[in-house]
């Protein structure tokens, strides 16, 4: 595996914030992100939001993942990919979440 990206991402308070990545659609790759700080007992977590999917057509088709889910952390394997959306989400306190995307 090599590394492709690597990210962070913190918060303050009730909010939300992204990072976007663009990816090569021709290979795969590990998709990663962890929270790494959580101060106060309020909740966050990470996870990936957007994944835009290419075939080498004439066509890009985004498939939107906001649906609320409470996964603490991301661990996956994406492909024909060409950008990835990780989001953080948070409810008060002070929160921080890294990650790395790794070619496969």
């Amino acid at each position: 595996m090599t590394p492709a990206w690597a990210y962070w991402m913190w918060t303050t308070g009730s909010t939300e914030t992204s990072v976007d990545l663009a990816l090569d659609y021709t290979k795969r790759y590990l998709v990663t992100g962890y929270l790494t700080l959580t101060e106060g007992e309020e909740y966050a977590h990470v996870y990936i939001s957007v994944v835009c999917h290419y075939d080498g057509g004439d066509q890009v088709l985004c498939g939107i993942r906001d649906n609320g889910d409470f996964d603490l952390g991301v661990t996956e394997f994406i492909s024909s990919a060409s950008r990835v959306t990780i989001k953080l989400r948070t409810n008060g306190g002070r929160h921080r979440a890294e990650g790395a995307i790794f070619e496969y």
